[in-house]
C-alpha cells in the first residue's frame, strides 16, 4: 500500500494540471519508490478534455474519479477520500507544484507526531515570496476588524484575526489553527474520527471548518516548512468577482455553523452600521465643502 494518496481536484484545468501531476512524479521519493504515492484526480465533470489529456499523458499512473458534474471542492475531495485507503492523504491544487521531498518530509512529520491530523506545507508564490497559508479561528472582534478598515489601524491591528501570524517567519514547524488546502496533508484516522469535508462548503472555508472540527476533537494542525510547494492561486475560481462572492458565502456559512445566527447577525449589523457611519461622515464633509465653495 502507498504511504500517501495525492488528490488533485480538477474542473476544466487541462492547461494547468500537468504542473501539479508532473511535480509529484518528479519527486525523488516517488522516483525511487513509485509505490510511495498513489495519485488520484477527482474530476468535477470537466468539458475541456482534461480526462483524456490525463489518460494520454500519465496512463495508469493516475487514477481518475469521475464525478460527472461540478460538485464543488469539498465533495470532490470526499469522493477521492472514499476511493483511496492510504494512511495519509495530500490535497494538491492543480495550479500548484511540489518541491523535491515535499511528500517524504510531511509523511515523516506525521509519523513522528501521532496527534497531528492536519499538516500544511510551506507555500511560495512564483516570485519566490512565501505565501500566507496559515490562519487563526475567528473571534467576533477579530472578524469585525478584519472585515473593516479599522483592522489596519496600528492601535487595533493586534486584535484582528491573524495578528499573531503577521510577522511569522515561516521557517520552523509550528502548531497553528489552520492551513489552506492548496498543499495540505490529512491523516486518514482524522477523517474517520470526525467525518470528511462538509459539502455545504462548495468552495472555500471547507478546510477551515475541517480544522475547527479537528481542534474540537483534540487533534492538532501543524505547519511543516520542510515540505514545500509553489502555488499560483485562483485556479478554477474563474474571475475575481466570483472568487470574492464564493469566499463571502462560505465565510457566512462557517460563521453561522460554528458561532450561531445571533453571532453572525450581530457582526453583520455592526459592519453595516460602520459603513453607514462612514457614508454619513463623507456626506457631511461633502455638504460642508460645497457650502464653503459657494460662499
Amino acid at each position: 500500500m502507498s504511504r500517501i494518496d495525492v488528490i488533485v481536484v480538477c474542473w476544466n484545468d487541462k492547461e494547468k494540471i500537468a504542473t501539479a501531476l508532473d511535480s509529484v512524479f518528479a519527486l525523488s521519493e516517488v522516483r525511487d519508490d513509485p509505490s510511495f504515492a498513489n495519485v488520484v484526480v477527482s474530476d468535477n465533470g470537466s468539458t475541456d478534455g482534461s480526462r483524456a489529456f490525463i489518460g494520454e499523458r500519465y496512463g495508469g499512473r493516475v487514477r481518475i474519479v469521475e464525478n460527472g458534474a461540478n460538485l464543488g471542492f469539498a465533495a470532490a475531495c470526499n469522493r477521492a477520500f472514499a476511493a483511496t485507503s492510504s494512511e495519509y492523504v495530500f490535497l494538491l491544487n492543480p495550479d500548484a507544484e511540489l518541491k523535491d521531498r515535499a511528500l517524504a518530509e510531511i509523511v515523516a512529520f506525521l509519523d513522528a507526531h501521532p496527534r497531528c491530523g492536519i499538516a500544511g506545507s510551506r507555500i511560495y508564490n512564483y516570485d519566490g515570496t512565501v505565501q500566507q497559508s496559515l490562519g487563526e479561528f475567528d473571534t467576533w472582534t477579530g472578524a469585525f476588524l478584519r472585515s473593516s478598515a479599522w483592522g489596519e489601524w496600528p492601535a487595533l491591528r493586534g486584535f484582528s484575526n491573524g495578528a499573531s501570524l503577521r510577522d511569522f517567519a515561516y521557517d520552523r514547524p509550528r502548531r497553528v489553527d489552520l492551513a489552506i488546502g492548496a498543499a495540505l496533508a490529512i491523516r486518514r484516522a482524522l477523517i474517520d474520527a470526525i467525518g470528511p469535508f462538509d459539502e455545504r462548503f462548495f468552495l472555500y472555508h471547507e478546510e477551515v471548518d475541517f480544522a475547527k472540527r479537528a481542534a474540537e476533537a483534540d487533534w492538532e494542525t501543524w505547519f511543516v516548512p520542510a515540505s514545500e510547494a509553489v502555488h499560483e492561486g485562483m485556479g478554477s475560481a474563474r474571475g475575481q468577482y466570483n472568487v470574492e462572492r464564493r469566499k463571502q458565502a462560505s465565510r457566512r456559512k462557517y460563521w453561522i455553523k460554528h458561532h450561531g445566527r445571533a453571532w453572525y447577525y450581530s457582526l453583520a449589523g455592526a459592519l453595516i452600521g460602520r459603513y453607514a457611519l462612514y457614508a454619513g461622515v463623507v456626506a457631511v464633509a461633502v455638504i460642508a465643502g460645497r457650502r464653503l465653495f459657494l460662499r
